[in-house]
Formats: structure tokens, sequence, C-alpha cells
């Protein structure tokens, strides 16, 4: 009893691990190495002008290496610190939150918990969209292939001739994009950790040594499980978000020329009705599978041995 009621006269507190920072940053490096072709491919079929999509060897020419690793030095540069931004903001939000509006007297449900989980991922959207936003821009240039190489001199020319808008174009449509995105994520991942992992806490320090789950429908090493929990909740999440993740890619590689996100959003219908709306959700979600289960299996299992 003593502890509940110390539990709630204590401010809310908003408390990083740095360690967070060094899990997050490992798991951007290695996510981004192994995935980069993916996403490259993914952007050429998102973007192609026409109503049929080219076969891969006409998207991505020859030298087919150079090309499909275009954009990765812009990518990890990066990534690193957005993702050490996201989940770091992600984890001090969740833990604020929860401190605030959840119940101190037992433990909360799951449904108690899904509104702390959706605020947490928006703000972590929000503040690390500052970041992830210039990588979209430049990368997906990038790895359409028509504006060279260099991301220095492409920086450049989007400052000279677009303004600190080109950098940061299509910002309130990747927030737009991700708050459905995030919500329906973390929501997934949360509750599939919470039924999955062994002692599982959302807000305390993950079990060192958890013991096996008598109710597991597998039986399966728990950096497995974080995979699987990951991959399954980043599928649904991309299938549902597609349609408008699909209008960003054309409008950040668009260089502010056309007739803006109206003039794409008629293009793709008059392509081809509801169903263009579902170009490029294959090579996405192929994408999206080892993107996310790599990161989230590095960033959990270093946590995991970190013990925070």
């Amino acid at each position: 009893m003593s502890g509940d009621l110390e539990l709630e006269a204590r401010p809310a507190t908003v408390y990083v691990d740095p360690f967070t920072l060094v899990a997050s940053s490992a798991s951007a490096i290695s996510a981004r190495l192994c995935t980069h072709p993916l996403d490259t491919i993914r952007i050429r079929i998102q973007t192609h002008p026409g109503a049929l999509v080219p076969p891969l060897k006409q998207l991505i020419p020859k030298p087919r290496l150079q090309n499909l690793y275009a954009g990765l030095p812009v990518a990890i540069g990066f990534s690193v610190p957005a993702l050490s931004v996201y989940l770091t903001s992600y984890e001090a939000s969740k833990r604020y939150f929860g401190e605030r509006f959840l119940p101190k007297d037992n433990k909360p449900t799951l449904v108690q918990q899904l509104p702390v989980f959706v605020m947490a991922g928006m703000t972590a959207e929000f503040l690390s969209g500052a970041i992830w936003t210039p990588m979209d821009v430049m990368k997906a240039r990038l790895q359409k292939g028509n504006e060279g190489t260099s991301a220095t001199k492409l920086l450049k020319k989007i400052w000279r001739e677009e303004g600190y808008k080109g950098v940061w174009r299509g910002y309130w449509l990747s927030n737009l994009v991700f708050v459905p995105y995030i919500s329906l994520y973390w929501s997934l991942y949360e509750s599939f950790k919470t039924h999955f992992i062994p002692g599982y806490d959302a807000y305390g320090p993950p079990p060192v040594s958890p013991s096996p789950s008598p109710t597991a429908p597998w039986t399966l090493p728990i950096t497995a499980r974080y995979t699987l929990c990951s991959v399954t909740a980043c599928s649904l999440a991309a299938c549902v978000t597609n349609p408008i993740e699909l209008v960003q890619s054309r409008w950040q590689t668009s260089g502010g020329k056309g007739e803006g996100v109206g003039g794409i959003v008629k293009a793709l219908w008059r392509q081809g009705g509801v169903r263009a709306f579902g170009r490029g959700l294959g090579i996405r979600v192929a994408y999206a599978i080892p993107a996310n289960g790599i990161s989230m299996t590095v960033y959990e299992s270093l946590k995991r041995w970190k013990g925070i």
C-alpha cells in the first residue's frame, strides 16, 4: 500500500536512459544496411509516372548495385539521429503519459493503455519528423535516379531553387501518413509484447531472464518473439497507410512542380482508380518486414542485455 501511495504522490517525470540512444543507433544502421535496396525499388515503383510499372531491370539499370544503394549515406546519416530521437522520445513519453493518466491503484488494462501508446507514438513522430523529412526528401530524390549521386549538390540545388520548404517538403503530409501508422503500429506491437513476452512491463525494464510462457502458442526464443511481434504489427499498419505513403513519395520527389498533393491524387485516380493507390504495397511490405524486424529486434535485444 505504501508503494502505491508513493507512486501516486510522485510527479510525472521524463527520464531518458543514454543507452537507449546507443540501442536505437545500432538498430538504425543495421536495418538500413540490410534493406536499403528494397527501399530504392519501392521509391522507383511508387514514383514511376506511367500507369504500368516496367520490369525491374528497367527500374534499376546498370550499374545495379550503385543504383540500389543510391542515397545510402544520406539515409544512414539522418536515420541514426532520427530513430534515436524517435525511440527515445517514445519511451520517455510513454512513461510520462503512463504516470499521468493510468490508474495507480491497480494494473491498467490494455484498453486503458492504448491511448498512452498512441500519444507517445504521436509525440515521437512529431519530434523526429524534423529529421526524417529532409532525409526522405533527399534520399528519395537520389533513389529516383534522375538527380545525380551527390547529396551535397542535391541539397544545395533544393535550397537554391525551393528554399527551406523544399528541404522539409512533406513534413505535415508525413505526419498525416505516420499518425495513423504509428497509432496502429504501437498499439499492436505493445499488445503483442504484453501477450507473448513473459513478464513484459510497458513502463519498466525488461525481464533479464524471462521464463517460458505456458500460454504462448509456440516455443520461440524471446528474441524471435520480438521479431514476430514487430513484423506483424508493421505489416498490418503498412497495408492500412499505403495510399497516403504513395502520395507522400510522389510529392517529396516532385520538387514542388506539378499540381501539388491534390493533383497527384487526381492523376493516380485517372491511371487506375482505387487500384492505383495500392501501387508499391507489395514491395513496401517486403521492405517494412525486414527493416522493422531488424531494427526493433536489435533495439529490444540491446535493451534486454542492458536491462533498461
